[in-house]
């Protein structure tokens, strides 16, 4: 094989794995546009307060630490706590200290916060089911979803 055989295999290798990357990335933006417009539409969410409502709506205590919803969003504590001043703004989630350490402050749902909360995740899975499993199937959205949680594991900063 000479040279110029060479590097024209490994360009069309690489071309498709930028291609490859690209289609993924363009899949994911567009779905993922068109949910958080439904979500804007009907909760006038961010992403990052409608994850925290979710992720609130899962815990079965509705309550989680601060620092480890600020991880969840990829946000650093300084950042999230805006995201928090706006939920607990409008009522969906209070503060509440931790009684055995004073470092830990957690977000709590209100009331209103679980109905909301209980209406996005209805929102969410109808969207996604519409979007995401009604385009693949049930079989590739799974292996989608498998795929993309194995590349998470591999790729995450074990540090967070």
């Amino acid at each position: 094989m000479t040279s110029t055989a060479a590097s024209t295999s490994i360009d069309v290798q690489d071309a498709e794995a930028i291609q490859l990357w690209g289609r993924v990335i363009k899949g994911f933006a567009v779905t993922n546009r068109k949910l958080h417009a439904a979500i804007k539409s009907a909760f006038e969410l961010s992403e990052a307060e409608a994850e925290t409502l979710l992720n609130l709506h899962r815990d079965p205590e509705h309550r989680a630490p601060m620092a480890t919803l600020a991880r969840a969003a990829a946000f650093t504590s300084g950042g999230y706590t805006k995201i928090a001043d706006k939920l607990v703004h409008r009522g969906l989630v209070a503060r509440v200290p931790c009684v055995d350490d004073r470092r830990i402050t957690y977000l709590e749902l209100t009331a209103d916060g679980t109905e909301v909360a209980t209406d996005l995740a209805r929102l969410v899975s109808d969207v996604n089911r519409d979007q995401f499993v009604g385009v693949l199937g049930p079989e590739r959205a799974r292996m989608v979803a498998e795929a993309m949680t194995e590349l998470y594991r591999a790729n995450r900063d074990p540090k967070k």
